[in-house]
């Protein structure tokens, strides 16, 4: 057999051909392998000799198997060949094969077989300078953090006035279609801050001016994205209004800095001040160092150029697709409800999530190539037991413990615990491919992880 192998847009394109002897000797193990199945007269089924018994067998029945044969010999000699072996294959996709010529005297196969992801190009990655600025921490942000913590510090008095715009109201309601109660326009005890624009609009408007014990007839039209047979339907919704809350605000004193809890805690106003200062700079720290990360990462992305299998990215639409509708439907709402509500088809919606994951997965390869150009060390397991905050036999033993308590088989708690552990270490990679673009651009980097060069306590990367 002589083959030829060719990397083409992802795929691995691989051609076999075969001379007459070759044809022969597969077409007699084919005409064996059909004997066993044929019944002679006066012989028991598969064991007449084989010039009696091949006069039975059809001629299509003999083309197949031969050509079955022929790639059965094509897998043997491929698996053997180093060059194949070099080729990155993609798992889960079986080769495309197509049969172009076969006769007595010739066989040609064309084997298309779907390669792993990579980046052919990696674009500039040092010498660039990153779109972002630091945040500077002013008096005015001191403040308004400040009054962010009073108001989530705030408590709800009630009161005994007429509801207005801020205040929530807690009510009973029940939505009515042409007279008739309709499913998920109930509800009891519910607090709705009016002017929040939670519910359908025009239904807060309508209880403004209301007080405790009022009923209220809330007459309102449903946006035609409802789903049927709510679309665009007048409906009414009988409400009750149990109690009117009026958020109370404390006052911003050195009492009110007491009040405050973990990393806020503080003696006085001053000193809460000072606090909040130092935590909006290490936040406008983090925020900078994040943003100058993405800003070099999008660059050298655009500058690189990547070679994906269209297969592989449908496979992981497909996969994004369901998994959104699943969680749709957990919410009592169907995709193509969804997609009514927010005005899309599903076209464009497999459009948009194709192009979300895309950036992913280029981002994705190109840490791994940037990681290997550098020749990075893989995470050690002292790296590894840093980044978990405990040491990794403690860690198995919690997650083994975690998934025998939910009814985890033994070997999905291997994969389970394999996953976890994998995606620890890619993080730990992602981290140093980081680092190391910060350096090579005059940036900050935050301190390395240990780099133990020992073989021995290397974590071996299982993708």
């Amino acid at each position: 057999m002589n083959h030829t192998f060719k990397n083409e847009n992802g795929h691995l394109v691989a051609t076999a051909t075969f001379d007459k002897a070759e044809i022969q000797v597969a077409t007699e193990k084919a005409i064996k392998n059909l004997c066993q199945n044929i019944t002679v007269r006066g012989f028991r089924k598969g064991k007449a000799p084989i010039e009696e018994a091949r006069k039975f067998i059809r001629s299509d029945d003999l083309g197949n198997h031969t050509i079955n044969e022929l790639l059965k010999s094509v897998d043997r000699e491929f698996f053997k060949d180093p060059e194949f072996n070099g080729y990155n294959l993609l798992n889960g996709f079986r080769p495309k094969v197509s049969l172009d010529k076969f006769s007595n005297e010739e066989a040609e196969f064309t084997i298309t077989y779907v390669l792993r992801p990579y980046t052919s190009k990696i674009g500039k990655y040092t010498d660039i300078k990153a779109d972002a600025e630091e945040k500077l921490i002013d008096d005015e942000s001191v403040t308004a953090r400040i009054q962010e913590l009073a108001d989530q510090n705030s408590e709800l008095v009630t009161k005994e006035k007429e509801a207005a715009k801020g205040d929530v109201v807690n009510i009973d309601f029940t939505g009515l279609l042409n007279g008739e109660a309709f499913d998920g326009g109930s509800a009891k005890g519910f607090d709705l801050e009016l002017g929040s624009n939670h519910f359908v609009p025009g239904f807060e408007d309508q209880l403004i001016g209301h007080k405790a014990g009022d009923k209220v007839d809330v007459n309102v039209t449903l946006p035609v994205e409802y789903p049927e047979p709510l679309s665009g339907k007048d409906v009414l919704f009988k409400v009750v209004i149990n109690s009117v809350k009026v958020k109370e605000i404390p006052e911003i004193n050195d009492d009110f800095a007491t009040t405050l809890t973990g990393k806020y805690v503080s003696s006085n106003l001053e000193e809460l001040k000072n606090k909040v200062k130092s935590i909006l700079s290490e936040e406008a720290k983090n925020e900078y160092q994040r943003n100058v990360i993405n800003s070099l990462l999008l660059k050298v992305r655009n500058d690189s150029e990547f070679v994906i299998p269209d297969e592989y990215v449908e496979q992981l639409v497909d996969n994004q697709v369901k998994f959104n509708s699943e969680r749709l439907e957990s919410q009592g709402l169907t995709l193509d409800e969804y997609l009514k509500i927010v005005k899309k088809d599903k076209n464009d919606y497999r459009a948009e999530i194709k192009e979300q994951l895309l950036d992913q997965l280029k981002t994705s390869l190109l840490y791994d190539a940037i990681f290997a150009n550098e020749k990075l060390a893989y995470p050690t397991n002292k790296e590894l037991e840093e980044k978990l905050g405990k040491p990794l036999n403690d860690v198995l033993k919690d997650l083994n413990s975690y998934f025998k308590k939910i009814g985890q088989s033994d070997e999905q708690i291997r994969a389970q615990t394999n996953s976890y552990l994998n995606e620890v270490n890619s993080s730990i990679i992602f981290e140093k491919v980081q680092n190391r673009l910060l350096e090579l651009n005059g940036y900050k980097a935050a301190e390395p992880a240990s780099q133990e060069s020992d073989k021995t306590d290397t974590v071996e990367e299982n993708k």
